[in-house]
């Protein structure tokens, strides 16, 4: 439905008059009547779409149909971070980045499935149905975004905000075939989402395309960077020792034939090691999130007036493997205050080395896999391995806050593989101009 259009298209013709956002609301009814069984929404309803001010028309996102991940308040719709506990709740105001989109004119249409409290990388939701890959419906969305990553790949909506903690966004981005875009964190306002760890989580963006990705990232943050000029040659880092090892073979097949077509062009290619990256992650991975969660998530229940339920909210988590973990912690600790502590100077040492790296090579960007594998098959969502090796690439950039987005570069008519681009901590914007231009290198939209 959307796909012969860009955004700025799209908007365009929604401001113009030349589409009709009635015409766009029954379409949008009808392709969502045909995709119910992905699960990729919780909650949905484009009537918004029926109703724009004439006063809006000038608005830069006016028109645009938008979903969120369940985990971010929309005022009119439940927020249930797909946990029976929080079924019933209805936030009393937008969140920060909610109230971004509607003053910019875009439309919410609904709320996106995910794992449950964000706690996973499969989406498969025990309450809700699991989220089925629209590229194969034999394979998982990825998560815990998966609703979102889903809904754009099958063309429900040309954009929808997840949330990325360590990978939520660009898991099932690379699995479904479409771009994701982690910014830096504090970017964008992560003030109304249901947490996980404020030191990691961040809204993020997933789009059909680089470009309508750079078009709403440029107006949420108004900074509009024009293209990079053509005599500024792109130096990329290959962290060869750890994101590019241990790979299935046709995710290696695919992002390095991305990268050999790169290097034929007018990029710079740079191998780099990055095997102390790997190890000072470790360290950060689990505890940084774990120790958090029973800080933030009581935190953001009390700010809603719903504090004393956090015990009976844990007590009803559908998924065994979540409740398994969540409770263990909460009766005998194994994340204690003090790997809390090293965690945070793992992640400042992990900074250091990171920014070290780009100054040592003089890097513009970082270049990898962003899942070491393919979609798993639906039946395969409940195999624990997945966790660790999902988030493995995409975790050091959540711990990083540095900006990572995810492009599609699989070979024509295979599971989709994506490969990610990183770069320092604040520059959203070079990172989204120097990726337009490697994403027409390799053909890509």
């Amino acid at each position: 439905m959307y796909s012969q259009f860009s955004i700025e298209q799209l908007v365009n013709g929604f401001r113009r008059g030349e589409l009709c956002l009635d015409t766009w609301q029954q379409a949008l009814r009808e392709r969502h009547g045909n995709a119910q069984h992905l699960n990729s929404f919780i909650t949905f309803d484009p009537a918004m779409l029926a109703y724009v001010a004439d006063a809006d028309r000038q608005a830069p996102l006016y028109g645009l149909p938008v979903s969120f991940k369940d985990n971010i308040n929309v005022l009119g719709m439940p927020t249930t971070a797909g946990t029976p506990g929080l079924a019933d709740y209805l936030p009393q105001a937008d969140a920060g980045i909610v109230a971004r989109f509607k003053q910019l004119g875009a439309r919410v249409v609904g709320k996106n499935n995910m794992h449950e409290l964000s706690f996973g990388v499969t989406s498969a939701n025990h309450t809700h149905g699991a989220v089925i890959n629209p590229t194969n419906e034999r394979y998982s969305a990825g998560g815990s975004s998966g609703g979102c990553a889903a809904a754009v790949a099958a063309g429900l909506v040309p954009c929808a905000v997840g949330t990325d903690t360590g990978g939520s966004v660009r898991i099932p981005a690379a699995f479904c075939g479409i771009v994701g875009l982690r910014p830096t964190t504090g970017g964008y306002p992560a003030d109304g989402i249901v947490p996980v760890s404020q030191t990691k989580d961040t809204p993020g963006l997933l789009t059909r395309t680089v470009e309508d990705c750079r078009f709403v990232h440029g107006h949420l943050t108004a900074h509009h960077l024009p293209a990079l000029p053509t005599n500024h040659p792109l130096r990329i880092g290959i962290p060869e020792r750890f994101l590019w090892a241990d790979l299935d073979d046709n995710v290696s097949r695919d992002c390095r034939a991305a990268i050999d077509t790169l290097a034929a062009s007018d990029v710079q290619i740079v191998p780099v090691d990055d095997s102390v990256i790997g190890e000072l992650n470790e360290c950060i991975q689990f505890p940084l999130p774990i120790y958090e969660f029973f800080i933030d998530f009581p935190r953001f229940l009390m700010k809603e007036g719903r504090g004393a339920e956090f015990l009976d909210i844990l007590a009803r988590i559908e998924d065994p493997g979540i409740k398994k973990i969540l409770t263990a912690q909460l009766e005998s600790p194994a994340i204690s205050y003090t790997d809390y502590v090293q965690a945070l100077m793992g992640k400042v040492r992990l900074e250091q080395e990171y920014r070290g790296m780009f100054t040592r090579h003089r890097l513009d960007l970082m270049a990898y896999p962003t899942v070491s594998c393919s979609a798993p098959l639906l039946e395969d969502c409940a195999m624990e391995s997945h966790f660790e090796r999902f988030v493995r690439n995409t975790d050091p950039a959540s711990n990083l806050a540095a900006p990572s987005i995810t492009i599609p570069v699989a070979a024509a008519d295979a599971l989709p593989v994506g490969l990610s681009f990183d770069a320092l901590p604040g520059q959203d914007g070079f990172l989204l101009q120097a990726v337009s231009r490697l994403a027409q290198r390799l053909n890509i939209r």
